[in-house]
């Protein structure tokens, strides 16, 4: 029987997230959660209904995943941790994922996407369409891969790293925690926490605000 998903988000990517989750053997998308707009809450989207966050106290046979593709999202799933509402994993059938790799809880991996042998993925990670992701890496929670990244082997991504669309990061490189690499950047050497790094090869041009 099919178990019951809330996509929190509610715009766009939410709706490709839906998508995604509707071709997942095992679950039926139910809704989805605002914790933004108020207004939006009551309304709905695809045909189906948007509760406000704080709606979720109390719900019983309901799992979760945040489908925001920057990662602000882990102030969503903390919200709705507290209200006691688990988190889905969900790989899409096209993906291909190492038995040997760890996924956790509330991650996300799309369509077309392939990781390596003895990798470990986060928690509440986005791996989107077609991203790669080679053998021994480590990523951690909360990250966004966008569509076409290619992570190298040996590699380790800190919590709430953003790794742009096309982006290529080389093996045994490390990119600090919220550091942000921008789309179709080359990253030849280690991010430092906290910065924003361009280009081929990628360099630092600006700092990450907290809370990116």
């Amino acid at each position: 029987m099919a178990r019951d998903l809330l996509i929190c988000g509610t715009r766009t990517f939410a709706e490709e997230v839906a998508d995604l989750a509707g071709e997942v053997d095992g679950w039926r998308v139910a809704g989805f959660v605002e914790n933004w707009e108020r207004e939006r809450a009551g309304g709905e989207l695809d045909g189906l209904p948007i509760h406000w966050v704080d709606a979720l106290a109390g719900m019983d046979g309901v799992w979760a995943l945040c489908a925001l593709v920057t990662t602000k999202r882990y102030t969503f799933t903390e919200q709705v941790a507290a209200h006691g509402i688990p988190f889905a994993t969900l790989v899409h059938p096209t993906a291909r994922v190492s038995s040997r790799t760890t996924v956790g809880e509330g991650t996300l991996v799309g369509a077309g996407a392939i990781t390596g042998t003895r990798s470990a993925i986060g928690r509440h990670v986005i791996v989107n369409r077609g991203v790669l992701i080679g053998h021994h890496t480590t990523i951690g929670d909360h990250v966004s891969l966008l569509p076409g990244a290619n992570v190298a082997g040996n590699v380790t991504i800190g919590d709430r790293a953003f790794v742009g669309m096309g982006a290529l990061v080389l093996d045994g490189l490390t990119i600090g925690d919220r550091a942000v690499v921008a789309a179709g950047a080359v990253v030849t050497r280690d991010v430092p926490p906290g910065v924003q790094v361009v280009g081929i090869p990628a360099s630092v041009v600006a700092e990450t605000p907290d809370g990116r």
